[in-house]
Order: structure tokens, then C-alpha cells, then sequence
């Protein structure tokens, strides 16, 4: 059977649930932002972007809770969030939609849609299904736990630079066109 290194597992799911704590916080902070990206995708109809726009940052919030609790199914949840992000960049990228802000660097960070965003959510969802896995069968030491957070945090300081070139990327291809 497959199983997860503890120390993997811990690092795992603290910079899964860092990221989507973040990105629950950013779309809290300004609602009205966040819910005028959303009706930019044009997803959903209009009755219902209002109440997702206030449901999403609370599923992401619950999700990253769950994550840091371990919770039976946080991980998949986390990865079913990811995967719907991927798809709703992929679907307006298909539609030839590359100049809506995609919403990831919150208020006041602009960042068009790029087919990288796609990949990045696929990759996390692919690291939030792996924080499923059973973990293997032993005891975490101090160092262990140290080792896992440090770890979780370099996770996200390199989740926070791939945002960054991706940011340059959507820049660029912009200004080419």
C-alpha cells in the first residue's frame, strides 16, 4: 500500500492550507473585488455569483482548518477546490478570455489569465490528493515536526515565487499583443 512520510505529509498541509487560508483572506478582505472577478469568468449565472463570491473564501477557509486538523477528507476537498480553479482558468482561456484578472494575488494585484495558472492549480491539486495518502507507520519526532514546518514554509515561499513568474508571464504576453 502507498503511504506518506509523516514529515511530507505535515509539510504538505501546511502550505496547502497556507495558500488557500491566504487566498480565503484575500477574497474576504475585498468582497466586492473578489465578486466582480468571479462574474468576469462568466461561469455561473448572475444569480448565483453573489452567494459563491461569499461561499468560496468560506469553503477555502474550512478547507485549510481541515487540512492543518487532518480531517478525513480535507485533502480531496482541497484538491476538488484547486481542480475547479483549473478548469474555470482553462475554460475562459479556451474562450479566448486572457484579459480577466484570474483573482489569485487578491485586492490590488492584478494577474491575467495564463495557461501556467492552469498547470500550478493542477500541480496543487496533485500535492493536495497526495496529502491523502495513509501516512506511514511512525512516531514524529521534534526535529521531525521542525523539519516539516520548515518545510511547509519553503513550500510556500516557492508556491509564492512560481506566482510570480507566472504574474510575468500573463505581463508579457500582454504587452506582446
Amino acid at each position: 500500500m502507498l503511504t506518506i512520510d509523516p514529515v511530507a505529509d505535515l509539510a504538505l498541509r501546511l502550505a496547502l492550507a497556507a495558500i488557500l487560508a491566504i487566498a480565503a483572506f484575500h477574497k474576504l478582505r475585498d468582497r466586492a473585488t473578489f465578486e466582480a472577478q468571479l462574474a468576469a469568468y462568466a461561469l455561473l449565472p448572475e444569480g448565483l455569483v453573489h452567494p459563491m463570491s461569499r461561499a468560496l473564501p468560506l469553503i477555502e477557509g474550512a478547507a485549510a482548518l481541515f487540512l492543518v486538523a487532518r480531517s478525513e477528507h480535507a485533502a480531496l476537498l482541497s484538491a476538488a477546490i484547486f481542480i475547479a480553479y483549473a478548469g474555470a482558468i482553462g475554460i475562459n482561456l479556451a474562450r479566448g478570455r486572457r484579459d480577466i484578472d484570474c483573482g489569485c494575488g487578491g485586492p490590488g494585484r492584478k494577474q491575467m489569465l495564463h495557461p501556467a495558472l492552469v498547470l500550478r492549480n493542477l500541480v496543487l491539486a496533485i500535492a493536495a490528493a497526495t496529502a491523502q495518502l495513509p501516512l506511514a507507520g511512525r512516531a514524529l519526532s521534534i526535529a521531525d515536526y521542525a523539519v516539516g514546518i520548515l518545510a511547509g514554509i519553503a513550500l510556500l515561499a516557492l508556491y509564492e515565487a512560481v506566482n510570480a513568474l507566472i504574474a510575468n508571464l500573463s505581463s508579457q504576453t500582454r504587452l506582446k499583443a
